[in-house]
């Protein structure tokens, strides 16, 4: 029985390999293969002229050209963000969006950072001196043309409703209503 069996695997692994060499395949039926036709991305893939969303993202100091400084999108992947040092945090919330990150010290005369995406790209802004406090109760972060005031609701507790004012230098404005979570 057992040299049946034995026999049996040595056929099968025999049979395996004495098949012909395999040909290599070239890039194009690679490329194929695995989802594009004719050289074009399949239907869902990214677009290679776009960033891609899930890797991690840096911040720029200046907003694209162009863009319409009023309007936040969701911040995405942050993970590259550099908001400097930092004992604490905030998050601006709408409509299950992340739209706002900021960070300070607990140092009053250290400014806090935050940062937001316009026009597809993420963008540092500056807030005054106060620290981490100031920014858990509310305060004013400056970008290159732009402004973000943030005005939580009175209180002390982790998640207060908020109130988002976003303006252009050129005058145009947004108003934004959501959550403030600081931590």
């Amino acid at each position: 029985m057992i040299r049946a069996a034995v026999l049996s695997f040595s056929l099968i692994a025999l049979a395996a390999c004495s098949g012909e060499p395999a040909q290599q395949e070239s890039a194009d039926d690679f490329a194929n293969r695995i989802g594009g036709q004719g050289g074009q991305a399949a239907p869902g893939a990214l677009d290679p002229a776009q960033p891609d969303p899930n890797a991690p993202s840096v911040a720029v100091a200046v907003p694209p050209q162009n863009a319409d400084l009023t309007q936040l999108q969701k911040l995405g992947d942050i993970g590259g963000v550099n908001l400097g040092p930092r004992e604490g945090s905030c998050t601006f919330m709408a409509d299950g969006n992340e739209l706002i990150m900021a960070a300070g010290m607990k140092e009053p005369t250290v400014p806090g950072k935050a940062v937001v995406r316009l026009g597809g790209s993420l963008v540092v802004a500056d807030a005054g001196p106060g620290g981490l406090a100031s920014i858990k109760s509310g305060t004013t972060f400056t970008g290159e043309g732009f402004t973000v005031q943030v005005a939580p609701a009175a209180g002390e507790a982790q998640s207060r409703a908020a109130n988002v004012v976003v303006s252009q230098a050129g005058g145009n404005s947004q108003n934004y209503s959501g959550n403030w979570i600081c931590a």
